[in-house]
């Protein structure tokens, strides 16, 4: 503290080379106590002047203001301390109340003047080492009653303050600085130092010029506000201040105000709130909060109005609140809270590292450069994603999860929710456990369900797989060719059109396959063991009326059934039982004996076991060749039929008609069963001799039964046909001739002693040339 006659060490304040900043410095600074340390704190004393108590310098200065000095009230010294504080929270500089008395004073001492010029308010001098340096000077015209914070009486005690500490005015120059600021900055909106000043409600604060100012002076108070602070103002209050914030992650909270606002939260940009006034020009002004150069203001929250936020590079969260809002945030991984259907979140950093972040509350599709979507609350909403890999969380009610293009992570939450897939790379997480919640998946791609999703529909018309899980589900294809497997639990698989196949896993699983007509060529394929209980597999069943195929995979012996569509039935390693019903069915056996029913004319049976222990059969209802690799065929139901085999031992049964049989080549065994049968040969290399002959076991002449060698070729030793002479019980004499001995018709085609073929007409003990067809 000075003596009243003394002065305050001074320094000489350095211009910054920035104009609008350089425009307000005078010339000089006050020194700190630790002139050598740059980041050391300025401490300053004030006092107030007390008539008849103050001492002043005999040369204080021209106008001798002493001579008519008069003390503030309380209310003004009030007002004074409330203005130096702006100061003091902004710059590196202090102000501590000391007293007057005859051997010291304040460095800045703060006094009425009643000779103050008419056209004045007050005045203060600069920092000097002269005894009125730093010195404040209120004149009659600053009189109000109760000076408070946007009162003309309040700024102009932190305009004067400003020149205490070494600021000039804006439009003119200093002894020491010539530099003025330029017209369109020189406002009090910029800078207290202006006289431009026909506000209706002033500034509260020194201003975003007086900050870059007096912080070149002095630094930054980086001990100021450095929690995390929240900035409001009561909802009928006005706003014309300028905020320093030295750290922490603050907010701008307008939740409370009366009508919308736009807040800024860049530096040195202005936002509009508060309870507007009139500006210069009569004009409604609100647009008076701005943001000091250096201050980070991380949040910001609207009213329940249209409000505009706008972000800078920081981390931001931006809140509209209710009302529809413009939400942008700039660089930095910003938070949008999104209450409106009409809220527009604008998210312009473009960078990988920046992952930005939507909370809605209401319906939403993120836009351009946002990754990530939170729905909120309890309503059954809708969650789109944009062409980024997005992130989606649902909420506690039934959700739609979009993720739209991008390889997308999705989490419904709680509630039945549905997602949408179309990209391989899109991964879904359902942790609900709850049984009466249903999540839906509906897939333009080929899918298998994760754990805790019950049902699965493929969109679109391509060829794609859905895959279930041990849940109950239900899976729907689309127009392609799809193939459906449900996996574990009782599944629902429903194939639509295309050529579906259907994978199914428990016997249970058939009563839920649905598959309508004209819907495409289907197939069924049984991937679980046979039971007793499961071995039976018919697509006559009414759900299945309209699946054309069937495949076994799993182990064990099945009995197959076809419909009325020309089906194709395939069986396993094991002895299946397979009957393709109506239609011209294809029906494969695979290894094992297997059993097949033929009924229609264009049946085909498909055998490819080769095995010698694999005895494979066909019952037919109409008139059957053998193919390769089958070993019986049994006429069934009671009309005449032929049979016929291949060149294999073949068994040939007949049923209750008039059946042709013809064994072909290999050892044959022929049973006529009922009616007249005709049994036929037709060549010496298609009966064998002895135990490789052929046999019927049945041949019974009373009944009509007969042997056709009509096609027979007697005689191999001339040329043409020749038929057979039958010659009873006569040794041969040459070929072309028949005997029947001991149960065995024999023939010479060769002409060489001896039979050529023999054919075993078991329990017969007579037969003639009637026993032949002629």
């Amino acid at each position: 503290m000075p003596r009243p006659t003394g002065y305050t060490d001074t320094w000489s304040a350095s211009l910054t080379g920035v104009a609008p900043v350089d425009s307000l410095i005078s010339g000089y600074k006050w020194e700190s106590t630790k002139w050598y340390s740059p980041a050391a704190v300025t401490s300053l004393t004030y006092s107030f002047i007390v008539p008849g108590v103050s001492v002043f310098a005999p040369n204080y200065s021209a106008d001798n203001e002493p001579k008519a000095a008069y003390a503030l009230t309380n209310t003004q010294k009030l007002a004074v301390m409330g203005a130096l504080d702006s100061w003091a929270a902004v710059a590196n500089i202090t102000f501590q109340l000391t007293g007057e008395s005859s051997t010291s004073v304040g460095d800045l001492r703060f006094g009425g003047y009643s000779l103050l010029d008419d056209d004045a308010a007050a005045w203060a001098y600069t920092p000097s080492e002269k005894p009125n340096g730093g010195d404040v000077w209120i004149g009659p015209n600053t009189s109000e009653l109760f000076p408070d914070k946007g009162t003309y009486d309040f700024m102009t005690f932190v305009h004067e303050i400003g020149h205490a500490i070494g600021l000039k005015h804006s439009f003119a120059p200093s002894a020491n600085n010539a530099i003025t600021l330029a017209p369109a900055l020189d406002d009090v909106a910029f800078t207290v130092m202006s006289y431009n000043n026909n506000y209706s409600y002033l500034p509260t604060t020194p201003m975003v010029l007086d900050i870059l100012a007096i912080q070149s002076l002095y630094g930054a108070n980086t001990q100021w506000m450095t929690g995390n602070n929240v900035y409001s103002w009561a909802p009928t209050q006005s706003v014309f201040e300028t905020i320093w914030d030295a750290g922490g992650v603050d907010t701008i909270d307008a939740s409370n105000q009366l009508a919308a606002v736009s807040l800024n939260l860049n530096e040195g940009q202005y936002s509009t709130i508060g309870q507007a006034f009139t500006d210069q020009a009569g004009n409604a002004f609100n647009q008076g909060l701005a943001i000091a150069y250096g201050a980070k203001i991380e949040n910001a929250t609207g009213s329940v109005f249209n409000d505009t936020l706008i972000g800078n590079a920081l981390d931001n969260q931006l809140n509209g609140m209710a009302g529809a809002d413009r939400m942008e945030g700039g660089a930095g991984n910003d938070i949008y809270i999104v209450e409106n259907v009409g809220d527009v979140v604008v998210e312009t950093g473009t960078s990988l590292s920046e992952i930005d972040m939507v909370y809605s509350y209401v319906d939403y599709t993120l836009g351009n450069n946002v990754e990530i979507l939170n729905l909120v609350g309890s309503a059954n909403l809708s969650g789109t994603g944009n062409a980024l890999n997005n992130t989606l969380y649902g909420n506690e009610g039934n959700n739609v999860v979009d993720g739209g293009l991008g390889a997308d992570f999705m989490a419904g939450g709680a509630g039945n929710d549905t997602y949408i897939l179309d990209n391989v790379g899109d991964v879904i997480s359902e942790t609900s456990t709850l049984a009466s919640e249903i999540d839906t998946v509906r897939a333009s791609i080929s899918y298998a369900l994760v754990a805790n999703v019950e049902n699965l529909t493929l969109t679109g018309t391509a060829n794609n797989y859905a895959v279930g899980n041990a849940l109950n589900n239900v899976l729907i294809g689309n127009d392609g060719n799809n193939q459906l497997v449900g996996g574990a639990g009782l599944d629902t698989m429903i194939g639509g059109k295309g050529n579906d196949g259907y994978g199914v896993d428990q016997a249970g699983e058939l009563a839920l396959i649905q598959e309508y007509a004209n819907e495409g060529n289907d197939t069924i394929v049984i991937e679980y063991s046979a039971t007793a209980q499961t071995s039976t597999v018919s697509l006559n069943q009414s759900n299945l009326l309209n699946v054309e195929n069937l495949i076994v995979s799993g182990a064990g012996a099945f009995n197959l059934t076809g419909n009325v569509l020309n089906n194709t039935l395939t069986g396993n390693s094991d002895a299946n039982f397979i009957d393709g019903g109506w239609g011209a069915d294809t029906m494969i056996g695979g290894a094992g004996n297997d059993t097949y029913i033929v009924n229609d004319i264009a049946d085909v049976v498909v055998e490819t076991g080769t095995s010698l222990s694999e005895i494979d059969m066909v019952y037919s209802y109409v008139d059957y060749t053998l193919g390769n690799n089958v070993e019986i065929l049994a006429l069934a139901g009671a009309a005449d039929l032929k049979a016929t085999g291949n060149a294999l031992n073949n068994t040939l049964y007949g049923n209750d008609g008039n059946n042709v049989l013809d064994g072909g080549a290999g050892k044959d065994t022929l049973i006529g069963g009922n009616g007249a049968d005709t049994f036929v040969f037709r060549a010496v290399n298609e009966i064998g001799l002895g135990a490789n002959r052929d046999v019927i076991t049945d041949f019974n002449s009373l009944q009509g039964d007969k042997i056709d060698l009509t096609k027979f070729d007697a005689n191999l030793m001339t040329a043409g046909f020749n038929g057979f002479t039958f010659i009873g019980a006569n040794d041969f004499t040459g070929a072309g001739q028949l005997r029947f001995v001991d149960h065995v018709l024999s023939g010479n085609v060769s002409g060489n002693a001896g039979a050529d073929f023999e054919i075993q007409l078991v329990g017969v003990n007579s037969f003639s040339a009637n026993d032949l067809v002629a």
